[in-house]
C-alpha cells in the first residue's frame, strides 16, 4: 500500500502542505485527507523534524489514524492515547502520538518540557473546537505554540454557521486572518436578530 500513487488532487493538497507551516484542509469527506497529513509529516521527520500530535475522534484512533500510518508510512511509529492508557502511552518512544480531542485538556496540564520534541499539531475533525469558550478550545489554545507546524482538518468546517470557522482558524494562525475576536469576526459577519421582547 505504501507505493500506492496519490491522486492528484491529494498531491495539489501535498504541495500546499510542503509550502505552509500552517495549513486548513477543507476538502470533502472521503478524499484521502488523512493520508495527505500522514506524507507531510514522514517527509519533514525523516529530515530530521519533531514528533506528531494528533488529536482525532476516540472511535478513529487506530481504525484510521495508525491504520493509515501503517499502510502508507510503516516506518514512522505511532502510540495511541485513550484516558485508560494516556499516561503510558506518551512514554512510549514514538514519531507520532495519536489521541482523542479530549486529552487536549490533560495535555494543557502538562509541563512545557514535555513538548520538547513535538513540531506537528494535527487536528482532525476541527470543528470539536469551534466553541471558543469551552474547555477543551482553551486548553488547545494553551498548547498551540508549541507547534511550528499546524494542520486542522474539516470536511463541514462550518455546518451550521459562518462563525463555527472562526475558532478553527485561530488555532492555526493566532488571529491573523479572522481577527483575533470571536466577538468582532460575528459582528463583522453576522446580523443580530432580536429574539423575544
Amino acid at each position: 500500500m505504501r507505493n500506492q500513487p496519490l491522486y492528484e488532487h491529494q498531491t495539489q493538497s501535498l504541495e500546499v502542505h510542503r509550502g505552509q507551516d500552517r495549513v486548513f484542509d477543507a476538502s470533502d469527506p472521503g478524499t484521502g485527507k488523512t493520508r495527505v497529513a500522514i506524507e507531510s509529516f514522514s517527509e519533514r521527520r525523516i529530515r530530521g523534524g519533531g514528533k506528531a500530535l494528533i488529536l482525532a475522534p476516540k472511535s478513529i484512533l487506530r481504525a484510521a489514524w495508525a491504520s493509515d500510518f501503517r499502510k502508507f508510512a510503516p516506518h514512522i511509529s505511532t502510540s495511541c492515547a485513550f484516558a485508560t492508557n494516556r499516561v503510558a502511552a506518551f512514554r512510549i518512544e514514538a514519531d507520532a502520538y495519536i489521541t482523542n480531542h479530549a486529552a487536549s485538556v490533560w495535555l494543557a496540564k502538562r509541563d512545557p518540557s514535555f513538548f520538547e520534541s513535538y513540531d506537528t499539531l494535527m487536528i482532525d475533525e476541527s470543528g470539536a473546537f469551534n466553541n471558543p469558550s469551552s474547555q477543551r478550545s482553551k486548553s488547545i489554545n494553551k498548547i498551540k505554540q508549541y507547534f511550528k507546524h499546524r494542520l486542522a482538518m474539516n470536511g463541514t468546517p462550518s455546518p451550521n454557521t459562518i462563525t463555527e470557522i472562526w475558532h478553527q482558524m485561530f488555532i492555526l494562525d493566532d488571529g491573523e486572518r479572522l481577527g483575533p475576536s470571536f466577538f468582532s469576526f460575528r459582528m463583522a459577519t453576522c446580523n443580530p436578530v432580536q429574539q423575544g421582547p
